[in-house]
């Protein structure tokens, strides 16, 4: 056991550690409140390469194309058909791939004249539900969704996603004039390599409802082929780009006009007859009308006048000689 110290021996420890130098300390000085900066978190693997502008301007722009493509597979379908659009997200390619089950109906596509490709993606569901309708069903859902589509199937569908293009083609005309055109046909995501797994895709989702089932249509956008437009989705780009029709545009609703069927009407003449006189006619009786023999007849199309002619006769075909046609401004009424 040790010494115990005394009192004395205590203290005179004490006065010895007192007059050993202490070390300096330094005190950073203080900051002011005004030079915090704000931090954010950031996940690496999923960068952000979309600002929340541009997303907004895809989700305009789509929702726009929902609505048209509502109204062309209702011409399709001979249904009532509702697309309502669900979802614009940034997400990872290899996320998309992942949510995307087997066996499904992908088709690459390309929108020339930018690079790389993209995906339109339905639903077997949606597909099969299509199909019921087009082959003479009520468009009823059918259980066995997981098996191949058969070569007519494929080819039916095949010009439905064509058509959808074509509307796809129409929206995107306020950015730029773009040719979609199918590369490729797969029912397996796996086999489906637009991208690098982890590079950002802008993934599109639409709800399709028709009265028997429902389903969902998805575009995949890599970034590498948004890249070369990525200006021209600022909400200031694409107002000011809506407001100009291109040629283009202007092409494709003649081409869909021309094929509409109209109904056409000449008008002789009219008159004013009570109640009376029109009961009281009979064969052989004369009435006068308020235009001469020599006067231009009005012809009617769906009940809008639209030009002025004479009745002829072609062989032994009735016929109507146009002769002028009726100018009207924007907003008369009939």
């Amino acid at each position: 056991m040790g010494d115990i110290l005394s009192q004395a021996e205590i203290d005179k420890m004490m006065q010895t550690a007192s007059a050993v130098p202490q070390p300096q300390s330094f005190q950073l000085p203080p900051t002011r409140s005004d030079s915090k900066k704000s931090v954010n978190l950031y996940d690496f693997t999923r960068p952000d390469r979309i600002s929340k502008d541009q997303i907004s301007t895809l989700r305009n722009l789509h929702e726009g194309y929902a609505r048209l493509l509502s109204t062309t597979l209702m011409s399709l379908l001979r249904t009532n058909v509702e697309i309502n659009l669900q979802n614009v997200e940034q997400l990872t390619y290899g996320e998309v791939i992942k949510s995307i089950p087997t066996p499904s109906c992908i088709y690459v596509f390309q929108m020339e004249p930018l690079e790389s490709s993209a995906i339109f993606d339905v639903s077997p569901s949606l597909i099969f539900i299509m199909l019921d309708r087009l082959f003479g069903g009520q468009g009823r859902t059918v259980d066995s969704t997981n098996r191949e589509l058969t070569d007519i199937e494929k080819t039916v569908i095949y010009k439905i996603i064509e058509r959808s293009l074509a509307d796809l083609k129409v929206v995107w005309e306020n950015i730029g004039i773009f040719s979609p055109k199918i590369e490729n046909y797969e029912i397996n995501p796996q086999f489906v390599q637009i991208a690098p797994p982890g590079d950002t895709v802008v993934l599109i989702t639409l709800e399709v409802r028709t009265r028997t089932g429902s389903g969902l249509m998805s575009l995949c956008f890599p970034f590498i082929l948004l890249e070369s437009i990525i200006d021209k989705l600022s909400g200031e780009s694409w107002i000011s780009a809506q407001k100009t029709t291109t040629q283009e545009t202007r092409r494709m609703v003649e081409r869909e006009l021309s094929s509409t069927n109209a109904m056409l009407r000449a008008e002789i003449g009219a008159t004013q007859l009570s109640v009376r006189d029109f009961l009281q006619l009979s064969v052989g009786d004369v009435m006068v009308l308020d235009k001469l023999a020599q006067s231009d007849l009005v012809m009617y199309i769906e009940d809008r006048p639209k030009f002025l002619g004479k009745p002829s006769v072609v062989g032994r075909n009735k016929s109507f000689q146009i002769t002028g046609i009726i100018d009207r401004e924007v907003g008369d009424d009939d």
